[in-house]
């Protein structure tokens, strides 16, 4: 039988495409890391990654024993935890990866509130921009906006994300306020890369159009594409959630208020085990309820989020 060490190792590997990462992650060495999966194959007598300077990637049988690997080792998670469970109730360290801005501004003070209730439950929070996949991140809960590639997931609707053009008082003084979108071509506009950077949307009626603008700033962060619109910098399109402070203090004026259209739906991802840790089912249900309830994704009205989970499967 297999080192459960090895075949745990081989799967960080797989999954992040890099010995140096897997390592720095497990916190070893990288020579151990790519010791054991040599060891790994010489068992197998299979080649299981491709290697190469820019990285690694699986081989064919590699790719279906990684697939293997991956159900059992969730399958012996999964007994672990419920034996815990059912020993002592719900404890543990979940990991959570997410989004960053969405993390800072709004899971935060739901974290606070899910600890108070569950103080046997620990929770290690990685944020990054975009977030990864359950199998890229190692997490066992991912929260992002975009769709995640994983087949063999699960996921829950958290709600829609609204998006906002605004600007400072200052910027706007300087350089005047456009009346209509299609002016943002004479105005510095501060993109996010993730989206495309040269053409926002806008609704016109019941059809959207796309405006094109341009300016000095690029970023793959919301949190600092904010802070120099507040500096004047220029304009700026990012969630409500990160400005929402700031536009009730006036330190940032709304643009084009209603003609901004929201398609980012936030989504919580988990793995699609019949049989989930009682830790992680506790978190679901926590965020559920939080989210159907508070004003925060959107313009502060109540509105109802859809809480029932969805699997992708392979095609």
């Amino acid at each position: 039988m297999q080192d459960l060490n090895k075949l745990q190792t081989f799967v960080r590997v797989a999954a992040l495409g890099s010995f140096t990462l897997a390592a720095r992650e497990l916190r070893v060495s990288t020579s151990a890391v790519s010791k054991q999966v040599q060891q790994l194959e010489k068992s197998l007598s299979v080649s299981l990654l491709n290697r190469s300077t820019r990285g690694v990637s699986l081989t064919e049988a590699g790719a279906e024993f990684h697939q293997r690997c991956l159900a059992a080792l969730g399958s012996i998670d999964d007994a672990i935890n419920q034996a815990q469970s059912l020993h002592s109730g719900a404890k543990g360290t979940l990991r959570l990866h997410i989004v960053s801005g969405f993390a800072q501004r709004e899971l935060a003070p739901a974290v606070v509130a899910f600890m108070r209730e569950n103080p046997g439950i620990g929770l290690e929070l990685v944020t990054h921009t975009p977030a990864l996949s359950l199998v890229e991140s190692g997490a066992d809960i991912v929260i992002s906006g975009k769709t995640l590639p994983d087949p063999g997931t699960a996921w829950r609707e958290l709600g829609l994300v609204e998006y906002v053009v605004c600007a400072s008082p200052q910027y706007l003084q300087e350089n005047g306020v456009p009346a209509r979108p299609e002016q943002l071509r004479d105005h510095n506009c501060l993109s996010h890369t993730l989206f495309n950077p040269r053409e926002w949307p806008f609704k016109s009626g019941a059809r959207e159009k796309l405006v094109r603008v341009q300016g000095t700033f690029k970023s793959n962060n919301s949190e600092v594409l904010a802070q120099l619109a507040l500096g004047g910098i220029g304009i700026v399109r990012v969630p409500l959630y990160v400005v929402r402070d700031e536009i009730k203090a006036g330190r940032l004026r709304v643009l084009f208020d209603g003609t901004v259209p929201s398609r980012q739906l936030m989504r919580v991802y988990y793995p699609s085990h019949d049989n989930l840790p009682e830790k992680a089912k506790m978190l679901l249900h926590f965020l559920a309820q939080r989210f159907s309830m508070a004003p925060s994704l959107t313009d502060g009205k109540q509105h109802s989020l859809s809480i029932k989970s969805r699997r992708k499967t392979a095609s």
